[in-house]
């Protein structure tokens, strides 16, 4: 796990170099342990750059930008491709000989070999930039899901790449000025990272699943190169097959020469990758060193703390002596607020992703820097029941299933203001707009004129809130919900210097899960009914069974009107007055309201005060 910067220009550029190390600069806590920096004159000043964060092969040979000595290509490759071996064994077939035990040589290997077949045999996450000697051309892609980030930023003078967004301004000299769109449908909906939009005018997501090339000239050409199967299309998941993914997914992800540590929470999913874990520990170039806990301090919130759960699954299965439990106050102070702030670099939609931001500096500070944990499970097997259940009514109530209707809602799984909440979206767009300013704290904060320049765009958002449950959930995985959760969850990690692994992203098993229908991922009004009967034999039943019922944050979620956001939103910068009514955020902040969509006003303040002030 690293950062990587590239900067291509098609102009003469004598600052090339010292613009490229200060964009490098910027992304050293994704890479503490080495910097690499290249810079050519040939075929057009090209800048690689590399921030290591030492995984696989901890030697210096691994060291990047990585040039291939038979082919002259050159790399910067962020992430990890957890079939490197397999890889390399069929290329030591075909004559390749390695200088390395890195999975970087293996892609610069595998595409002397295969060229751009080589992603599509890549089981893993990266950002990779390469650039091809014969050709000259820049080549730069994600994997599948997106699960690391990278950056374009192109004028037609300059090609700028980055991780973050803060290197790609470092290169720029500022920050762009706010997307507008961006802040709108985050305030309206909480969507951020639903397309390749930022906060910032001009600089863009490269999509997930995509390859671009960028030749000497400028010329800029891309294809997908994975597609995502069609509910159907593909061998539906069964418990043994969601069983046997997952375990191998997981065995993939523990390979590291440094230790890897699992998040722990007693729930079903990082339960289900701890004891895995601790089954494949004896594997080659495996090193399981133990799980995770977070909880709070606090008594007042101990009804979300789950250290004694977690606990007494690691006494049950002899491996207490690994567990290691982090305990922190549920109320964050100012200086820790603004730090989150700093790292996410964008707004965030909820303030629980406080506890991991806490729980990846506790993990490093313990001497660890990789991390397994459960992301994707709640969108791949409908663990968020109280969004999709009352989904599942609304579709019932539309096409007139009433038995259906009356059961869900007689369980008390789905309550009738949830539901009529999923209603008010079939609205016609005029009344849903003003129903929206006048209830809804996150819109009532915008400002007249954005709300005035971009209300249009509230059709698409209408359009989108009013799928079905089987379309949202597949939505979830794909644009509306994961890909959020990624760069939040990958800023937290990397500003500790932490690699984050994730198993249930393999992308075989999204495949074969988005394939099958959404009822029998999720089942009852537990959620996740496929995953638990794949691990039933090997959980206590009350984790087998258990709901859903807190989660991680979840008691951060519900403290807006105790952090303090007062004293840091007291001065903010005139120009924020484009986007939100401020008298009106102080004011619903003097009103104490906890848990509302408030939090995505403050969140939009607090995010460009940090940028602009």
């Amino acid at each position: 796990m690293c950062g990587i910067v590239a900067l291509r220009s098609f102009v003469a550029d004598s600052a090339l170099q010292p613009r490229a190390q200060h964009a490098l600069d910027a992304l050293s806590s994704r890479g503490p342990d080495a910097q690499g920096l290249l810079c050519l004159d040939q075929p057009v000043p090209t800048a690689l750059g590399h921030r290591r964060l030492a995984i696989l092969d901890l030697s210096d040979a691994a060291t990047q930008p990585m040039r291939c000595a038979e082919s002259g290509n050159v790399v910067v490759f962020n992430g990890e491709i957890y079939n490197f071996l397999e890889l390399r064994r069929e290329l030591e077939a075909l004559g390749h000989r390695f200088r390395t035990d890195s999975d970087t040589e293996v892609i610069l290997h595998g595409w002397r070999a295969w060229g751009e077949a080589l992603f599509p045999r890549c089981n893993g996450m990266w950002a990779v930039v390469l650039l091809e000697q014969a050709t000259g051309e820049l080549v730069y892609c994600r994997d599948r899901l997106g699960v690391k980030p990278l950056y374009m930023h192109h004028d037609g003078q300059r090609l700028v790449l980055a991780s973050e967004i803060r290197a790609i301004a470092c290169a720029l000299g500022g920050y762009p000025p706010p997307n507008p769109a961006a802040i709108f449908d985050f305030l309206v909906a909480g969507l951020s990272d639903h397309n390749c939009d930022t906060f910032y005018q001009g600089i863009r997501a490269v999509p997930p699943g995509w390859l671009y090339r960028v030749s000497p000239t400028g010329h800029s050409r891309r294809h997908r190169y994975h597609d995502w199967p069609a509910p159907g299309a593909a061998d539906p998941l069964d418990a043994e097959a969601a069983r046997a993914l997952l375990e191998d997914a997981t065995r993939l992800r523990l390979r590291s020469d440094v230790p890897t540590v699992t998040l722990l929470s007693g729930g079903l999913d990082s339960s289900i990758l701890t004891r895995i874990s601790l089954q494949a520990d004896s594997a080659p170039r495996t090193c399981f060193a133990g799980a995770f806990t977070y909880g709070y301090c606090d008594a007042t919130h101990a009804a979300f703390d789950e250290t004694a759960d977690a606990a007494a699954l690691m006494k049950e299965w002899g491996q207490i002596t690994r567990h290691h439990v982090h305990r922190a106050h549920a109320v964050p102070d100012e200086e820790e607020l603004r730090a989150l702030v700093v790292a996410q670099e964008a707004p965030f939609c909820t303030p629980s992703i406080f506890a991991s931001f806490r729980m990846y500096r506790a993990i490093r500070e313990a001497g660890y820097k990789v991390v397994l944990n459960g992301e994707g499970a709640d969108e791949l097997f409908g663990g968020y029941v109280g969004l999709y259940l009352p989904l599942a009514a609304r579709d019932a109530l539309r096409g007139a299933h009433l038995p259906a209707l009356v059961k869900l809602l007689a369980s008390g799984a789905v309550l009738p203001r949830a539901l009529l909440h999923r209603l008010a979206w079939d609205l016609p767009g005029p009344l849903l707009g003003a129903m929206l300013r006048r209830n809804r704290p996150s819109v009532a904060c915008m400002s007249g004129a954005l709300w005035h320049d971009q209300s249009p765009r509230l059709r698409a958002l209408q359009v989108d809130r009013r799928a079905g449950v089987e379309m949202r959930m597949r939505s979830d995985v794909l644009s509306t919900n994961l890909p959020m959760v990624l760069r939040m969850a990958d800023r937290n990690s990397m500003s500790a210097g932490i690699e984050v692994r994730a198993p249930f992203l393999d992308y075989r098993l999204v495949e074969r899960a988005l394939a099958t229908r959404a009822d029998t991922r999720m089942g009852d009004y537990h959620g996740k009914a496929l995953l638990r009967r794949a691990f039933a034999a090997d959980m206590p039943p009350r984790i087998v069974e258990r709901r859903k019922s807190t989660g991680f944050g979840h008691a951060e979620q519900f403290l807006l009107d105790r952090m303090p956001v007062q004293r840091t939103l007291s001065s903010l910068p005139p120009e924020l007055g484009e986007f939100l009514d401020v008298p009106r955020l102080r004011t619903e902040l003097a009103r104490g309201r906890a848990h509302t969509t408030l939090w995505l006003a403050v969140s939009v303040a607090l995010w460009h005060r940090s940028i602009y002030a």
